[in-house]
């Protein structure tokens, strides 16, 4: 694990907030959202994006068969503008197909990750080269990700606007072998230090991407490399080396040592200690009481039963108001689809997913289970 006492503080990287400037934040901005396959909660954390952070567009990258399916659903979302772009030939260079790509890895027996795993994170890292007209600044979140008392991603500070965004994983708890292999990654392809900070990891499930800075980072890897192959066939190649790598971790490292005023973010302990994390398919604790929440309110609950279960972000938010009551709310809420966070062992469960009231894993589970059950006919005949 690296030592938090190499680490930039977030006071050090941040300009200071300016409160008597109370000039609307208007810069137009982008989200890009890498979508492995649209699931029950997609509709809610684009709403819940939309209606947080009114982005300028929200890029989907997804395999064809899915995006088919939010061609024809999506329209009935509210949401901002959306653009799906099929994963498979994503890159403009009709050679650095999905498939090509992917073709690179030799992974080592055992691994933990799929190819598309890999791949994931070079559609965030070359989001850039794929989409034309991309805003400069751009917001890479994990399709997972659900907002809910959510943080702010632009602040005016005395010099200008900020690009800020939320550390949401303690650094306490985790795989600390694979922690070991992305530092090592980081240090050694890119030349600088990994970026630590003494609470929170960086690898934030959302991040503030610049173009600028992308490029660089391409052109070092290149560098590194001492190759003139596209470098995006470079890193991919290098987890056969390394093992894994990082998008997130690898990006603020960079951005850290070439553009520190680039890379502001919330310490952890203002969102990321309320955050939780969870398995959840859509037949886990949460989606399911969220099924008989709406089917209370009025709401026919056959969706529920079939695959189109696609809660709005208003519904979504009126079950977790009513499930948390007097309680704070999460700052956001990480649904995991894999059902390997059922397998892990205790030592690598992040403190994200050990507190949360949805992990079913959890020994208070069952409880808080029964009594969320007992929500649903408190709020009978209250919807119209």
């Amino acid at each position: 694990m690296l030592d938090p006492s190499s680490s930039h503080s977030t006071e050090s990287l941040a300009q200071p907030l300016d409160e008597s400037l109370d000039e609307p934040l208007n810069e137009p901005f982008d989200i890009v959202i890498p979508l492995y396959c649209a699931g029950w909660n997609t509709q809610a954390v684009l709403e819940g994006l939309t209606h947080h952070y009114q982005p300028r567009t929200i890029h989907l990258i997804t395999p064809a068969p899915s995006a088919a399916m939010l061609e024809s659903r999506c329209p009935n979302w509210q949401t901002a503008p959306l653009k799906i772009h099929p994963e498979e030939h994503f890159f403009p260079d009709a050679e650095l197909t999905k498939a090509s790509l992917c073709a690179e890895l030799n992974l080592e027996q055992g691994s933990l990750y799929s190819p598309g795993w890999f791949y994931q994170q070079l559609l965030k890292l070359g989001a850039h080269e794929g989409i034309p007209g991309l805003s400069e600044w751009f917001v890479v979140w994990d399709s997972d990700l659900l907002p809910v008392a959510a943080w702010p991603l632009l602040e005016r500070g005395r010099e200008g606007l900020r690009h800020t965004f939320a550390l949401l994983q303690d650094n306490r708890y985790g795989n600390g072998a694979i922690v070991s292999r992305w530092g090592h990654w980081i240090s050694t392809i890119l030349g600088v230090e990994a970026i630590a900070d003494p609470q929170g990891t960086l690898i934030s499930h959302h991040m503030w991407f610049k173009q600028s800075h992308l490029q660089s980072f391409a052109a070092q890897i290149n560098r590194y490399f001492d190759s003139e192959d596209h470098w995006l066939r470079l890193m991919m190649r290098s987890a056969n080396t390394f093992g894994t790598y990082g998008e997130y971790w690898c990006y603020a490292s960079w951005v850290a040592a070439q553009a520190p005023a680039d890379l502001v973010y919330h310490p952890y302990g203002k969102y990321g200690a309320t955050t939780e994390r969870f398995f959840d398919d859509g037949t886990a604790l949460f989606s399911t009481a969220l099924g008989q929440f709406l089917q209370t309110q009025h709401r026919s609950h056959e969706a529920a039963q079939r695959d189109e279960f696609s809660p709005s972000y208003a519904e979504v938010m009126a079950f977790i108001q009513a499930a948390y009551g007097q309680d704070p709310l999460p700052s956001s809420l990480s649904f995991e689809s894999s059902p390997r966070h059922l397998k892990k062992a205790l030592e690598s469960t992040h403190i994200e997913e050990r507190r949360s009231r949805w992990n079913p894993r959890n020994a208070s589970a069952a409880t808080g289970f029964a009594k969320l059950r007992r929500i649903a006919p408190a709020h009978q005949g209250k919807s119209s």
